[in-house]
């Protein structure tokens, strides 16, 4: 029987309670149906596809002092210290300890009781070569102890593997918030540009309809012109003046966001940032819909979720099986400091501790259920990350070429009017055409080219959104 039991330890020993993670089959199809092309270098931070150095050196301040991103890594830190310390129970611990300390015996308590009927502490009357026992009493203690949990059932072997995935998701955590400040600073720094331009087009376009009305009212005082055509003109030029808080405002508060995504405050100068065009990123394909399996850190995130959650089973299934704790002591304890090192003075223990849920299994199911059905939620969450995933990428493509589509037609549109414009400035020179005609060529023109650069804009921020669907 003996033999038995020391078999069944052993090959107890030998296990790890509950289910070793595989992942399970992923929800997505072979292929894309509008994100088409292989997918770009991830070895190359994503916003160099706008090859713009201004918004390169936005991006390297943000990595290195936005803090969401500071957030995620003491996070992560946190996630790395409790995976240490979860590998670190799995080992022997150890403890020296001392002590030195003085006591008094109560007379009306303990031993000292016995002084009424025995005297322990008094000499006995009559005896003159007898003594008590000294009443204050010192006692000194130095000591070392070791303590080893065998972990036979595994279940601290499943919360280590569950502390490394937990670790392993807040590493996954701090790349995802790295994308998310990437992306969004990108689309700050876009539509501060594209604020930017669109504004000094229609402060030029104001400018034009300004001159038309002049032109008009001088025309209408001489008769040539009816006021209808002039109430036509201050209408319009009216509607284009009011539009340019909203665009300075725009503008602003672009700027002010991408202060706050550098770790900047509003109120300081941004040195990276200068009026010119809006970025035009380079083409990009999104490969295929499994790499996001890897690529992506929200779907990363899941799976490690996944897989500590699976862990998590092992160890509730591990509270069925007896805990064993091996101990030892060694030591010195002395009433006097002068013996404490002397061989009489040693200490020593050796023990085994058992401990086992034996009535408490009803509790232990509870745990077993509940963690399987956290896993259960786990495995629902990372599949509906993995489909969102497919879906972004989906969408993100298809509005990126619709955008891109747009700005190609708003383009041929501006080059249209912008042969107008020429002739109109040639026609009104050899005197075929009036001074009116002429700016009006001139404020189409100008319209055309606000429109376009807007369109531009909306073009590099779907790219971007499709770049950040791709998960690099």
């Amino acid at each position: 029987m003996k033999r038995l039991a020391v078999l069944a330890l052993v090959v107890l020993a030998g296990c790890t309670a509950g289910p070793d993670y595989r992942r399970p089959d992923a929800p997505v199809a072979p292929m894309y149906r509008d994100a088409s092309g292989p997918a770009p270098d991830a070895a190359a931070p994503w916003w160099t596809m706008f090859q713009d150095p201004a918004l390169d050196a936005l991006e390297t301040r943000a990595m290195a002092a936005n803090l969401s991103i500071e957030q995620a890594l003491a996070r992560l830190d946190q996630a790395r210290a409790a995976a240490r310390g979860a590998a670190a129970a799995r080992l022997p611990s150890g403890s020296i300890d001392a002590s030195a300390a003085r006591e008094t015996q109560s007379l009306n308590a303990g031993l000292g009781q016995l002084s009424r009927y025995v005297p322990l502490f008094d000499a006995i009357p009559g005896a003159p070569n007898s003594s008590g026992l000294n009443r204050t009493v010192d006692n000194f203690l130095v000591q070392s102890g070791v303590s080893w949990d065998i972990d036979f059932a595994g279940g601290l072997a499943r919360q280590a593997q569950a502390a490394r995935a937990d670790a392993a998701g807040a590493a996954a955590g701090v790349a995802a918030a790295r994308l998310s400040v990437s992306a969004e600073l990108a689309d700050a720094y876009v539509a501060w540009r594209g604020a930017a331009a669109q504004r000094a087009q229609v402060v030029a376009l104001d400018a034009i309809l300004r001159r038309q009305v002049e032109t008009m009212a001088v025309r209408v005082r001489l008769g040539v012109a009816t006021p209808q055509r002039l109430d036509e003109l201050r209408a319009r030029e009216s509607q284009t003046a009011a539009g340019l808080p909203l665009l300075a405002a725009t503008v602003e508060a672009e700027r002010n966001r991408i202060a706050v995504l550098v770790g900047a405050s509003p109120s300081l100068p941004l040195a990276e940032l200068a009026p010119g065009a809006v970025p035009v990123a380079d083409g990009f394909g999104a490969g295929v819909p499994a790499d996001l399996l890897r690529q992506r850190p929200d779907v990363a995130l899941a799976e490690d979720r996944l897989v500590a959650a699976n862990a998590r089973i092992g160890a509730a299934l591990s509270e069925y099986w007896p805990k064993l704790t091996l101990s030892a002591l060694i030591g010195l304890n002395s009433a006097t400091a002068g013996t404490l090192f002397t061989g009489d003075s040693g200490v020593a223990q050796g023990a085994a501790g058992l401990h086992w849920r034996l009535f408490d299994f009803g509790r232990v199911d509870a745990e077993v259920r509940g963690a399987r059905g956290a896993t259960r939620e786990a495995l629902a969450a990372w599949r509906a990350a993995v489909l969102m995933a497919s879906e972004d990428v989906e969408t993100g493509f298809a509005r990126a070429q619709a955008a891109s589509a747009q700005v190609a037609a708003l383009a041929a549109r501006r080059d249209a009017l912008a042969a107008a414009a020429r002739a109109a400035d040639a026609a009104l020179a050899s005197g075929q055409i009036s001074r009116d005609a002429d700016l009006d060529a001139q404020a189409a023109l100008t319209a055309a080219a606000a429109d376009l650069t807007a369109a531009q804009a909306d073009s590099a921020r779907a790219a971007i959104v499709a770049r950040r669907a791709l998960g690099h």
